[in-house]
């Protein structure tokens, strides 16, 4: 058979030749097909390397957040405390003077009176005074003495006359017809009782014992 394929096979016929041609087209063909692949690959491979980019809108919602998650939170019962413990410790102490002289009218059915001298700009006792004055002012009205309350305001012009004399904040204890006299600085009990003793053992003191003039 294969000599009758020869014999029919015409001159200048390529009939016997081998399909070399082709199997040289068809590897080439492969080369490429696996070039492109490689490429395309790679690509790929590249792509996955490379992180998203970030918009200008992603990052500034960034660094919004942040900064609203750096704010403190402060709980507002630490800061309620100290003001609602101030306002409990600080009074006024009795009733307001403008002056020494007016004890001669607000304390006149009064046989004697304390009167509190507060440091300037600052009318007000603390709790722990104010505890004191009424101690002694509870011992000093069971023997009898009818004894008033008062807090000379540190605008008057007396004033500074007793800042010269007695260190601030102080009281001055005063008996009505008899003497006056000072506690300075640390207000206690003791102190109270024995300026009242002092007070009511003294001479006389002014017309009607409460006024400022002959009392130093």
């Amino acid at each position: 058979m294969k000599r009758m394929k020869l014999e029919n096979c015409g001159p200048g016929c390529d009939c016997a030749k081998p399909s070399g041609n082709k199997k040289a087209k068809a590897a080439v063909c492969l080369i490429v097909l696996l070039a492109i692949g490689g490429i395309f690959a790679y690509k790929a491979q590249i792509a996955k390397q490379i992180p998203p980019a970030i918009t200008e809108t992603a990052f500034a919602a960034l660094v919004t957040q942040e900064v609203s998650e750096q704010k403190p939170v402060v709980p507002t019962t630490d800061q309620q405390e100290p003001v609602v413990k101030t306002v409990e410790e600080k009074k006024i102490m009795g009733e307001l003077l403008d002056s020494l002289d007016s004890l001669n009218k607000v304390a006149v059915n009064q046989d004697a009176v304390f009167v509190f001298i507060p440091a300037k700009g600052n009318d007000t006792i603390n709790k722990q005074t104010m505890d004191a004055i009424a101690s002694a002012e509870k011992k000093i009205k069971s023997t009898g003495v009818s004894l008033g309350l008062y807090t000379l305001q540190s605008g008057s012009p007396d004033h500074a006359n007793i800042a010269a004399q007695l260190p601030l904040p102080g009281m001055l204890v005063l008996s009505k017809g008899r003497g006056i006299a000072g506690v300075p600085a640390e207000i206690t009990e003791t102190k109270l009782l024995q300026a009242y003793v002092a007070s009511s053992r003294a001479g006389g003191c002014g017309p009607s014992g409460c006024g400022p003039g002959g009392c130093s």
